[in-house]
């Protein structure tokens, strides 16, 4: 399936890779805008796309990510002026580039046919395992904000202090966070508080800040769906609230 769109007098396009360790399997290209704005303009149409290939460094970090890169479909149908608009981790930068230089199209025309260049943008996602993609999501455990005793409260709950061991995420489920956190401002941060029960189940979810206010659903949902290793006080396992802070790519998490 291939959808065109063209915005203003640019035109912008999306195709994605999919790429897992031990084989290189290409996704079918998605070319994506709004028509209606660019009706003088037929756009180019892509030929042929090169998998971005996995940097030494990438390997030893065994992340998945992505990286959108932003490129001139000149009148021949070569890429030119190729530069990186963002990166999940910096890693994937030089492949990018270089898998997008390899790109071929069919160049843009005008209504009588003259071929004309066009900017266009790129997105090449990497997936480390296909059958388990690791995404660049990182999270970290606080206490949470206004907390005045360490304390259990009249439910039970103890709120998270330096002085008990704290929960942690056994594995995190993306529920739509990541696509959003990528495309959002200073890597799509959230703080969310919730609580843990004693058995490790994650209820009662309260979004104290996202960069952008799109976050919050999947944030939160992601943070349901994920699983817990209880916190624990004096080695027994206890119900604890908690503040967790989600941040998408190469910036670590706020302390």
């Amino acid at each position: 399936m291939r959808r065109i769109w063209m915005i203003a007098l640019l035109m912008a396009f999306v195709t994605t890779l999919a790429h897992t360790q031990q084989t290189v399997q290409p996704a079918e290209a998605h070319v994506s805008g709004d028509q209606s704005s660019a009706k003088n303009i037929s756009p180019p149409e892509l030929l042929n796309q090169v998998e971005g290939e996995f940097s030494d460094e990438a390997r030893a970090k065994r992340i998945s990510g992505r990286c959108v890169v932003s490129l001139i479909v000149d009148k021949y149908g070569i890429p030119q002026n190729i530069k990186i608009t963002r990166c999940s981790d910096p890693s994937f930068g030089k492949s990018s580039i270089d898998a997008a230089a390899k790109y071929r199209f069919k160049p843009a025309t005008k209504l009588d046919g003259t071929p004309v260049p066009v900017m266009i943008q790129v997105e090449i996602e990497y997936h480390w395992d296909k059958g388990n993609p690791l995404t660049p999501i990182r999270y970290e455990f606080s206490s949470p904000p206004g907390m005045t005793s360490a304390a259990a409260g009249v439910d039970g709950v103890y709120p998270l202090s330096k002085v008990y061991t704290p929960p942690s995420i056994t594995k995190f489920s993306d529920e739509g966070y990541g696509p959003v956190a990528y495309s959002a401002k200073e890597n799509g941060g959230c703080d969310i508080v919730i609580t843990i029960d004693a058995k490790g189940k994650p209820s009662d979810p309260q979004v104290t800040h996202c960069g952008d206010p799109e976050l919050e659903a999947p944030a939160v949902r992601s943070l349901l769906m994920s699983r817990y290793k209880p916190g624990r006080v004096n080695g027994k396992a206890v119900p604890m609230r908690a503040s967790i802070h989600l941040e998408y790519g190469d910036v670590p998490p706020k302390p």
